[in-house]
């Protein structure tokens, strides 16, 4: 049974890695996943499962089990505490900070959690979105304010695709456990502090364009946009350099541009497009320009 919900209401995402699906059922298709600490507005309830908005405008539904309804006044007060986010790419809380401590969730890059401002050797206490508290290694996360700020470094983009290398495609992904192709570019900039819209054919529409015909005007960093038989944008992968492309096909893998080197691939290119030149354009929104999470 449907139920209407006349004025939006909030939600964080409660889970680590949740999958958010095209209709309200478990059986139904994942369309895309959504990490602990983000923040959604919740449009309508059916079946229990709420109709959410992501920030970056998608649409889809979540079970309840796996996101905290909030009051305005909840997310008031959770977009002024003081929050971590996770910043390696994988690991756990724990329910004592110490060494032989049990794991109460699993994390990845970019989890959010609140801090209780309380440290213990070496670990830090929080808070998840449902409100059970933890330990999470200090080493592993990173204040979400000093996150939020950070400048595009395209070194540290590299280096994480290159540690998600070998990882399963998985189609509706966008986590580390497992993505497609465009939830392993979203994901990557978003550790940048960086939204991107969810699909290939929507991020093919954002940033500066760039004439790949010649390579030379590729820049690491850059989104190559590629067609299949039907002429539609239906992939998406990250430029490296010398004509090499990392990207999530089958699984996190790279190939090359070039016909006469040995990791071409033969996939037909439609277009390049520039992030860092447009951030704050269409499409290309600082986690610290978000109104939902500041």
């Amino acid at each position: 049974m449907s139920q209407t919900i006349a004025t939006p209401q909030w939600g964080i995402i409660s889970l680590c890695c949740v999958h958010l699906r095209a209709e309200s059922r478990h059986g139904s298709e994942m369309v895309t996943q959504a990490l602990m600490g983000t923040p959604v507005r919740i449009l309508d309830q059916e079946n229990e499962w709420y109709k959410i908005e992501t920030p970056e405008g998608y649409h889809a539904w979540v079970h309840p089990l796996s996101i905290a309804v909030k009051s305005d006044e909840d997310m008031s007060c959770w977009r002024k505490s003081e929050r971590y986010i996770y910043s390696c790419m994988q690991g756990y809380l724990y329910d004592k900070p110490q060494r032989n401590a049990l794991p109460i969730s699993d994390m990845t890059l970019g989890c959010i959690v609140e801090s209780c401002s309380k440290k213990k050797r070496g670990y830090i206490e929080v808070i998840l979105p449902d409100g059970r508290k933890g330990y999470a290694k200090a080493s592993e996360v990173t204040k979400l304010d000093v996150w939020s700020q950070q400048q595009f470094d395209v070194e540290r983009l590299e280096k994480e695709a290159r540690m998600m290398m070998g990882t399963t495609y998985l189609w509706g992904g966008m986590s580390v456990k497992g993505a497609d192709c465009s939830g392993f570019t979203k994901l990557l900039y978003y550790s940048q502090g960086i939204i991107l819209l969810r699909d290939a054919s929507q991020q093919a529409t954002c940033g500066e364009k760039i004439d790949y015909t010649n390579i030379n005007n590729l820049q690491r960093g850059d989104l190559l946009f590629f067609t299949g038989a039907s002429g539609r944008i239906n992939h998406v992968a990250i430029y490296l350099e010398n004509g090499r492309y990392i990207h999530s096909s089958g699984c996190v893998k790279i190939n090359s541009l070039l016909p006469d080197n040995n990791l071409y691939n033969n996939l037909q290119v439609h277009s390049a497009r520039r992030i860092a030149t447009a951030i704050g354009s269409d499409g290309i929104v600082k986690a610290s320009e978000h109104s939902w999470y500041f």
